[in-house]
Parts: C-alpha cells; structure tokens; sequence
C-alpha cells in the first residue's frame, strides 16, 4: 500500500511536470475546458428549470369547448360525456351561455352587459380540465373532432411558446458546448501528445529499465485528468456564487409561480457533480487517447 501511494506521487508530479513544462498550450486547453463546462452547466440549468416550466403551465391549462348554437340539453349532455370519455380529460364542467357572457364581462368589461337576457348571442361551453403532463395541443385536437363542439381554445399560447422557445435555446446551447467540449479534448489531446514528444528521452530511458506501458502513461492521462477538474473550478465557483444571489434577489420565482426555480443547495450540488465529473472525463478521454497512440509509436 505504501509503495503504491508513493507511486502514485511520483505519477502525480510528472502529471504537474509534464503541465507546466507545456504552459502555454496547458493553459489555452484550460480555457476551452473552462468555457465549454461552464456553458454547458448554465444550459443544463436552463433546460431543467424549462422541464419544469411546461409540465406546470400545461398541467395548469384547461380547455374551453364552446359548443355549436341550438344544441338540445340531451346532445349538450352527450358532448360532455363524450369529452369525459377521453383518456387525458381530468374533469369537464358546464358553462351555459349566460354564464359565459359573466366571464366575458368580467374579462372585457361592462360594455357587453347589454347582452344580458334573450339578446345573449353566445353559446353553451364546457371547461375540459386535463391529467398533467397532456400535450394541450394535441388535447384541443381531439376534443375538437367531438361532435357539438364548434371551436377549441386554451389560455396561455404565449405560456406554451415561451416553453418552446426555452427549449430550442437549450438544444441549440448543447450543440454549441458540445463543439466546444471536442475543441477542448483536442486541446487535451495536442497538449499531451507534445508532452509525450517533450520527453521522450525519459520514455525511452524508462523501458530500458524495464517500465511497463501502463507505468509510463498514467502520468499522461492524470495530466488530462488535472486538466479537467482544474477547468471546472471556475464555472463552479461561479455558479455557487451567482445562483443563490439570483434565486434570493428574485424571490425563487421567474416570471409567474409556474416557473420556480431550484432551490440553491439543489443547484450548487448537481452542478458540482456535472462539472467535475465532465471536466474529469473530458480530461481523461483526450488524455487517454494520446497516450495511447503516441505512447505505442516510442515503443
């Protein structure tokens, strides 16, 4: 145990050799991991809290049903019926056409309280409450194509757009860090491989003596290793300084109540796995790749 501590000192100080004897080229490589980890944990964020965002505002929509002029209580009844028969329908509830012109003169104004009585020209409706999680869109269709029901609508499009258009900076935040993370493991990689050159009188001296290949490379793949976490310090001290100032001075809400936003010590936590854990794999993977291959052609 103590000859493998002590092997693995030495393995870990020509690691830190081999980085800042290539200084120049440790630190642009640093840079691009740095970036890419950050960019990616702030659009994981970004694409939880969206998640999060359209199942609340879509579980929190319902769909108003208005029914087609003349309909007698029995086919009125049967559209209601024939809408809680569907599978996503939570519940439907009625809305004569007196009750619906109350809505509109609540919502519009004491204008159209001139339509009170016989002049009512609107027609009966029905809420139609959804199971959450229901596309609404999707739900609007179907309950559409019921006989009876001449138009669906639903509050909130801005609500389901603003959902979608969270989503798209989400994907399009993934593929630009993901361009940077292959920059970065190239980095990673060019760095060792001119470290593995660097030294490869050490190399050559250290098969002659009898070290076996995975000997001479371990200090190679810790150097990507290094690397890497040293590259995710930054976005995570950035991101558990920043996220709870941000969380506190908005109250833990964005926008509405329908979007809360993840309470700090959830935030500080996972982002910290993302970013080391990344930063460690990145590391490694370009690290190992070099190693391997230019390790072999000193053999």
């Amino acid at each position: 145990m103590k000859r493998l501590f002590f092997q693995f000192l030495y393995e870990l100080k020509s690691a830190w050799r081999g980085i800042t004897r290539n200084w120049a080229l440790s630190l642009s490589a640093l840079g691009a991991v740095t970036v890419s980890l950050f960019l990616i944990a702030c659009f994981s964020l970004i694409g939880y809290h969206t998640e999060q965002f359209a199942s609340r505002a879509e579980s929190g929509l319902r769909l108003h049903a208005v029914l087609a002029q003349g309909l007698d209580p029995a086919a009125v009844e049967q559209t209601g019926n024939d809408i809680r028969g569907l599978s996503f329908v939570d519940r439907a509830d009625f809305s004569d056409k007196d009750q619906e012109l109350e809505l509109m003169i609540q919502e519009k104004g004491e204008a159209f309280s001139v339509y009170r009585g016989e002049q009512n020209p609107l027609s009966d409706a029905w809420f139609v409450y959804l199971d959450n999680g229901t596309d609404i869109q999707e739900a609007a269709r179907q309950v559409g194509l019921i006989p009876g029901v001449e138009t669906v609508t639903y509050g909130g499009e801005s609500t389901v757009e603003l959902a979608r258009l969270l989503s798209r900076v989400r994907i399009a935040g993934y593929i630009g860090s993901a361009l940077l993370l292959v920059l970065s493991m190239y980095l990673i990689y060019n760095t060792i491989r001119t470290t593995i050159y660097s030294r490869q009188d050490e190399i050559i001296t250290m098969r002659q003596v009898g070290a076996s290949n995975a000997f001479i490379k371990i200090p190679f793949e810790l150097q990507g290793m290094v690397l890497g976490l040293l590259g995710a310090v930054i976005p995570f001290v950035l991101i558990a300084w920043g996220y709870p100032r941000l969380y506190n001075g908005l109250g833990g809400i964005l926008f509405a109540n329908v979007f809360e936003l993840m309470k700090p010590g959830q935030t500080v936590f996972w982002s910290g796995l993302l970013l080391f854990g990344g930063g460690l794999l990145v590391g490694w993977l370009a690290s190992f790749m070099a190693a391997t291959k230019y390790i072999k052609a000193k053999r």
